[in-house]
Order: C-alpha cells, then structure tokens, then sequence
C-alpha cells in the first residue's frame, strides 16, 4: 500500500481496538512457547527450499501471525487475498498499514487497478514468481503465503488445473443460464441454478457448489468451464494432487472457537464501515464498476456497499436503520464465508490445524488440533 495513512478511529470502537492490540501481542508471546515453535521449523528435512503457508477464515488473525512468523524466521509475506491487489481499496481488505509492516517486505498488494480482473491463474503466476525471487534474490529468505482464499493456495501448492481461461462468451452464455433458472422459481433459484450444473454432466461438481450456498461467482465459473469443455467434469481438470511437490510447504490452517470468531467479525464490520469502506464503494462505482460486475465487487464488504451508495444516490439519503441492516448484511456474509472456508479446508491433509485458546486468566495460545 502506497503511503497510506492513519485513519480516525470512532470513539465508541478505540476500546475493542487496544483489546485486539494486547491479545496480538499476547498471541504473538504465547506463539514462542506453543508446539509450532520457530524451533520446530528448524527440525525440516534439507533438500527443497520451504514455503510457509498461513491461511484460515476471516477475522481469524492470519495476517498478524504471519507477520510474527516472518520477523522470527527471516521471512517475507505473500498476500493470498483477492481483493488486496487492488490499489485504493484499503479498509474493506483490511491491509496491514504500511507502518505496520515493521518493514517486512510484503508482495502481491496493490498491485493492480480496482477494475482489473484477477484469477487463481494469476495468483499462481505472480506468487510462484514473487516465492522464487524471495528464496532465490534474497538469499535463501523465507517466503510466508497468509490469506484465506482456497482456491490461490490450491493452485499454488499443487499447479495451475487444466481448466481454460474465461473468455467473454462463455461467461455470457454462464449467466444466461443462471438467469434463466432464477426466471423458473424465484424461491429456488439457488437449488435451481446448481441443478444446471448436474444438467450439464457434472453431479459431483454440483454437489459441491451446492454447500457453497450463493456463491454466485464460484456457481457461474463452473458452468462457464463446463461449457467450454463440451461438459467434462471438473475433476478430470482438477489439479494433480498426487504428484511429488517442489518446495517444503508447512501449511497451517488457524482457527478459534466460533463464537469468539464471530464476535470479532461483528467488530471488524463496525470498524470498516465506520472507517472508510463506503467512499472506497463509491470509488468503484465512479470507475463504472456495480455490484457483482468484477472480482472487487464481488467481494463481500464491497459488493454490499456499492449496494449500498447505489440506494443512497438514488433516494438521496439514508436511515440509520439503511446504515444498521448494511453492517449486518456483511457480518452475516462473513460467518457464511467462514463456513465456506472451514469446509474448503477440513478434508486436506497437507494442512496442519491450529486453534487459538484463550485461558481464562492467560494470553492466547497456537495449539495443533
């Protein structure tokens, strides 16, 4: 992020603000003592340079440890996040200030305009190219990959799938058929859109999509594959997981008892709203960008905010009860993605679990499950 500055905290949140800086840091202590010591990563077998992986739902605290495990191991942090390459779209992303940074290199943020189009394809090619230049031009350093996107780390892990690029047509035809099932049955259209993926040869496919409730984008990407591949199911495409890897990945999935998790996301969707995310909405809409439209708009925070400024610049104004049921749109879109992302994850094995326990009268501790 490019000389980016401060932003005002609202009074009513400074509060909640110093508590998550002193479990940070406390987490941050509890880290040097817990099983996943930087000690435990010394004890990796030579041959393959290492690549550390922190990935986990939102709100969790990947960045923080991240940037905790890159300060001890010499390491440089590789954003995983879809919405972090955007330039300008700092607080729904919740970047790391560059003052907080502690001068660790970070790779993969703003790096791109909002309205550019931005892949798993993509992630693959520009982070093996940054991991590359971190084990290679640095020295041997380390290279930390943090972000919750499953699909990047997928890719990145094991190679790009055989699956084609998006071209317009296709994705035309995808939404066309989306459309028509929302036409049959409003009350349905999700059941009714997935179906179209079994319509089109790939039941397997649509079950999976199907947990992945409304996940528009995920949905109208598999439709638009199978199209272009004459209905081939996606796991002939898929990614070779059996194959021998190139690097020593140490994958860590970081998790923390629900309720706690999603009291934090209610907090976060406080602090985004109440610190800027709304004229980074209306920047979007004023590059011609709407709900949905591109890879920034669909995530969440930004699609329901340009929602959002869309209804306050058609009615002229809005109620504190508009401004109320937005922060509850997004926090309920959170705890839906933290489900997405727990089931995304549960069945890989590569991935090593980490729970965050607070005791009652004690800091946060990194504990494998």
């Amino acid at each position: 992020m490019h000389g980016q500055q401060h932003r005002p905290q609202p009074l009513h949140l400074q509060a909640h603000h110093q508590q998550q800086q002193q479990q940070q840091q406390q987490q941050q202590h509890a880290f040097s003592s817990s099983s996943s010591s930087s000690a435990a990563w010394q004890a990796a077998p030579p041959g393959r340079p290492r690549i550390i992986i922190i990935t986990g739902p939102t709100a969790v605290g990947k960045t923080r440890l991240g940037l905790e495990l890159a300060k001890r191991l010499d390491g440089e942090i590789i954003s995983a996040d879809s919405v972090q390459v955007y330039k300008g779209l700092d607080v729904g992303s919740d970047k790391l200030p560059v003052a907080e940074r502690e001068g660790i290199p970070h790779h993969l943020i703003d790096i791109l305009p909002p309205d550019a189009e931005f892949s798993a394809g993509d992630f693959h090619q520009l982070g093996r190219k940054a991991a590359e230049d971190i084990i290679q031009a640095t020295r041997g350093k380390t290279p930390i990959v943090v972000g919750g996107t499953g699909f990047y780390l997928r890719w990145f892990i094991h190679g790009k799938a055989a699956t084609p690029p998006s071209n317009p047509q296709t994705a035309a035809e995808a939404r066309a058929l989306v459309q028509q099932a929302w036409d049959a049955a409003a009350a349905e259209r999700w059941e009714l859109a997935v179906d179209v993926v079994q319509q089109l040869g790939d039941a397997a496919t649509a079950a999976r999509v199907r947990a992945e409730r409304n996940n528009w984008y995920r949905l109208q990407r598999v439709l638009q594959i199978l199209l272009q591949n004459g209905g081939t199911p996606l796991s002939e495409m898929d990614v070779d997981t059996t194959k021998p890897l190139d690097y020593d990945f140490r994958c860590f999935f970081l998790t923390r008892p629900r309720i706690e998790l999603y009291d934090t996301i209610a907090f976060r969707v406080e602090e985004m709203v109440a610190g800027g995310l709304l004229p980074e909405a209306l920047l979007l809409l004023r590059l011609g960008m709407s709900p949905n439209s591109h890879v920034a708009t669909k995530a969440i925070g930004y699609r329901q905010g340009c929602e959002f400024m869309q209804a306050a610049l058609r009615d002229g104004a809005v109620s504190p009860q508009q401004l109320r049921q937005l922060i509850l749109d997004i926090a309920t879109a959170s705890r839906n993605l933290v489900k997405n992302q727990t089931t995304w994850f549960r069945d890989d094995d590569l991935f090593r679990w980490g729970l965050q326990i607070k005791q009652p009268a004690g800091p946060w501790h990194v504990v494998h499950v």
